[in-house]
C-alpha cells in the first residue's frame, strides 16, 4: 500500500510538473484576464493577438508604448514585437525583441520569437543562437524554434 501511494504522489508530482511546463508558452507573462485590472489596454491587445487580429491590436500597442512602465516589461515588449513580426515590421519587431532580453536575457518567448524572426530575414546563424539560450530551459519554445531551425532553407 506503501509503494502504491508513493507511485501516485510521484506521479501526480510528474503530471503537475508536465503540465506547468507546457503551459509556459511563448506567449509568456499574464493572461488577459489577469492584467485587466492593472493595465486593460494592455489585456485588449493581448486578446486581439491570440485572435490573429494584428492590425486591430497595433493601434493599442502604439498608444501602450508611450508608457515607460510597459517599455520595461518584457512581456509587453515580446507581446508587441510579436505583432509587429507577424505585420512584417521586421526592424522594428527586432529592436523590440532585444529590449525584452535585455531586461530578461532567457526570456523564452522573446528568444523563441527573435529566432523566428532571424529565420524570416534569412539569418540562420542569429536564430542558432537564440536556440542556444533556449537549450537548457526545458520548454516548448526550445522544441519549437529547433524544429524551425532544421527545416530552414534559404
Amino acid at each position: 500500500m506503501i509503494i502504491i501511494k508513493k507511485f501516485l504522489f510521484i506521479a501526480t508530482l510528474v503530471i503537475f510538473s508536465l503540465k506547468c511546463s507546457l503551459s509556459y508558452s511563448a506567449d509568456s507573462g499574464p493572461s488577459p484576464e489577469r492584467i485587466s485590472k492593472s493595465n486593460p489596454t494592455y489585456a485588449d491587445a493581448k486578446k486581439l493577438v491570440k485572435e490573429k487580429k494584428f492590425k486591430d491590436a497595433l493601434p493599442l500597442f502604439n498608444q501602450l508604448e508611450k508608457d515607460n512602465k510597459n517599455m520595461s516589461n518584457a512581456d509587453f515588449l515580446n507581446d508587441y514585437a510579436f505583432t509587429l513580426r507577424n505585420l512584417k515590421n521586421f526592424e522594428r519587431a527586432e529592436k523590440l525583441y532585444l529590449n525584452a532580453l535585455k531586461i530578461n536575457p532567457t526570456h523564452a518567448g522573446a528568444n523563441e520569437y527573435l529566432g523566428e524572426l532571424y529565420l524570416q530575414t534569412r539569418r540562420p546563424e542569429e536564430a542558432k543562437k537564440r536556440l542556444e539560450v533556449l537549450k537548457n530551459c526545458k520548454c516548448e519554445e526550445y522544441g519549437e524554434l529547433l524544429e524551425k531551425v532544421q527545416k530552414y532553407k534559404q
